[in-house]
């Protein structure tokens, strides 16, 4: 049997393990929320232990707390920074409005921690206390909201490397294929010319163009509204705290970051992490098109497009042998669905706020960690194991670019769109190619074919022009 040891609030006693560094608030926490079995993300931990630190040192040079209690909590964040302690923080991420547990559970192991270091033992909260000293000028609604906001920079800035390689990865391809031209597609029918290159070029703009729109809203992440505590007011803290304790973050993180115009209105309104979400959001949408795609344009390959191959990377079923599925892609869009879907969470959490504050922090954290940790990873993998392998079937390429019915747009302004018309019919009908049966009923010349066919994938009225002028007619 384990040892126990006790401790006591306003609701009575409660049975802690004895080596534990929590205590009672967040033992009651560990039982009343046996929900999803989901904890936060670790760094979201690092960040509201590095605000424990911030405060503590703050609180320090504004003579609020002495020395050596400073320094003991300062000395305890510090080893959870580093990532000790992890077996400590076990909340379930449903849990009580605000993230009081979150924020208690870190004041009590830091206390413990703190009292330990100055020979004293866990419970007694003496001289070190949770409340009164490792939260001091503090409220949860205010360090959580901020520790959300730390996290998700650092977050962001993964997703940003991730993007960036992956718009590498496909402008790279782009640059590879660029010359080879296909049959476009619209409605999924047989549409006016393009290159492989083309396409993936649009798709890495698409991409940097999502990153683009991010960034330029991350700034809002960067107001930091610490000392706002429980409404925005900045009951029981000095004028001076909110400064200094930005001015110790930008320090600890090298982030640029500034003091919150309105702490009341960042108490309220969780409207910076609803316009990530979205734009998260958006980002999944771009990351669906460009696999779903790439899934149409690989499908096959004896009876789908199969015009470009994809690494295989697993077998692709259980009783159809040799069968190889686009399970890369098919997981990413996975995820662009779970993206999605957290961001409708997240809408109805910041839309949920009531009156003088938003409880539901925990629930947009959540999510909106989740949505960016796991693009990070879809997206390299999405690069690693599927884009850096691409490839052209160049025969099914060229044979589809041939004998597309599409040609015809290109000769509607030289023969008519009549006659163009009819040519596209009896194209269909033989299954020749619209460009032979043109030359063959002296509808162009070869010359006129090949100049048309080498610029059809570029702006080439010009190059119509020329032909018509050759032939001694005006446009």
């Amino acid at each position: 049997m384990p040892d126990f040891r006790s401790e006591s609030d306003l609701l009575g006693e409660k049975k802690i393990p004895e080596y534990a560094y929590y205590g009672v608030f967040t033992q009651r926490a560990l039982e009343n929320f046996n929900i999803s079995g989901q904890q936060i993300h670790p760094s979201f931990i690092k960040y509201l232990a590095l605000i424990k630190k911030a405060a503590a040192e703050t609180n320090k040079i504004l003579g609020y707390l002495d020395h050596i209690l400073a320094s003991a909590i300062t000395r305890s964040a510090d080893e959870v920074i580093e990532g000790k302690h992890t077996e400590e923080f076990k909340l379930d991420v449903f849990q009580a409005g605000a993230g009081t547990p979150w924020n208690m559970n870190m004041n009590e192991v830091l206390a413990n921690l703190a009292n330990e270091t100055l020979g004293k033992p866990l419970g007694m909260y003496a001289p070190v206390h949770p409340n009164d000293h490792v939260n001091l000028m503090q409220s949860s609604n205010d360090v959580i909201p901020n520790t959300i906001r730390l996290t998700s920079i650092e977050l962001i800035r993964e997703l940003y490397k991730s993007l960036e390689n992956l718009e590498q990865a496909l402008t790279s391809k782009a640059e590879e294929f660029m010359n080879i031209k296909k049959s476009g597609r619209t409605h999924l029918r047989d549409a006016v010319p393009i290159t492989i290159g083309q396409e993936l070029k649009a798709y890495s703009k698409a991409l940097k163009n999502a990153r683009l729109q991010l960034s330029g809203a991350d700034i809002n992440l960067h107001q930091i509204s610490l000392g706002g505590t429980a409404v925005g007011t900045g009951i029981n803290t000095d004028p001076n705290y909110p400064k200094t304790m930005v001015d110790k973050l930008r320090k600890y993180t090298g982030y640029d970051l500034t003091q919150a115009s309105d702490f009341i209105e960042k108490t309220q309104f969780m409207s910076d992490f609803k316009v990530i979400m979205d734009l998260l959001a958006g980002l999944a949408v771009v990351l669906l098109k460009i696999c779903n795609d790439l899934m149409v344009l690989s499908s096959g390959p004896m009876t789908g497009l199969n015009e470009i191959h994809l690494p295989s990377v697993e077998p692709g079923s259980s009783i159809m042998p040799g069968k190889i599925n686009p399970s890369i892609l098919e997981s990413v869009n996975m995820v662009c669905f779970q993206v999605i879907g957290n961001r409708a969470a997240v809408e109805q959490a910041c839309s949920s706020g009531c009156l003088e504050l938003n409880v539901y922090t925990p629930v947009i954290a959540f999510n909106l960690f989740n949505s960016i940790s796991w693009l990070s990873k879809a997206i390299d993998n999405l690069r690693k194991r599927c884009i850096e392998g691409l490839g052209v079937n160049s025969e099914q390429v060229e044979n589809y670019f041939k004998y597309s019915n599409a040609f015809v747009t290109l000769l509607s302004p030289i023969i008519g769109y009549d006659v163009a018309s009819k040519l596209a019919v009896e194209a269909a009908y033989s299954r020749r190619p619209v460009i032979d049966l043109a030359v063959e009923r002296g509808l162009l010349s070869v010359g006129e074919a090949k100049l048309l066919v080498d610029h059809s994938t570029e702006p080439n009225m010009i190059i119509i022009q020329e032909i018509l002028k050759k032939r001694g007619r005006k446009d």
